[in-house]
């Protein structure tokens, strides 16, 4: 082989060295560019998902001081309650002393609302006003009790 012939497919393999050099750097950079994106997003989720976890609690919070103080009724806090339980930890309901929510939410999940309720007539309205009554009169001292067993629990937790 001549001189010439060497020469030259020493520069054509040094070309290609720089070029796969500059190949594999572009991918490098890529990759490490899409790590930190992927960092970022994970990042944000967890953002969100304490943020949804802190106004769960601060609302589960309100909430039982409501039922506890008598600000709001038994059977719209149990169902309030229920439905925030369920965000945060469902397991909870297994719990002996909040599973009254549970219960409550389960014996009024027939009763409509929103516009259903706006849709009732008066006779309709009061049949069922007397029955989350009815369950008021029976269930108020243990859902109470189970508010206040709610409040402590989430007091430890946020200390």
């Amino acid at each position: 082989m001549s001189e010439s012939v060497i020469i030259s497919m020493i520069a054509f393999g040094a070309f290609i060295i720089v070029f796969l050099l500059v190949f594999i750097y572009k991918k490098y950079q890529l990759i490490k560019k899409n790590r930190l994106a992927q960092q970022e997003q994970a990042e944000k989720i967890n953002k969100v998902r304490q943020e949804k976890y802190t106004y769960v609690l601060d609302s589960l919070k309100v909430l039982s001081q409501a039922l506890m103080s008598g600000q709001v009724g038994v059977v719209e806090g149990s169902i309030r309650i229920k439905v925030l339980i369920d965000h945060l930890d469902p397991e909870f309901h297994s719990k002996k002393s909040y599973k009254v929510f549970s219960d409550i939410f389960n014996e009024t999940e027939h009763i409509p609302i929103l516009k259903a309720w706006k849709s009732l007539d008066k006779r309709t309205k009061r049949k069922y006003e007397a029955f989350m009554a009815d369950i008021e009169n029976k269930r108020a001292d243990e859902v109470i009790e189970a508010a206040g067993a709610l409040n402590s629990e989430l007091n430890r937790a946020l200390h």
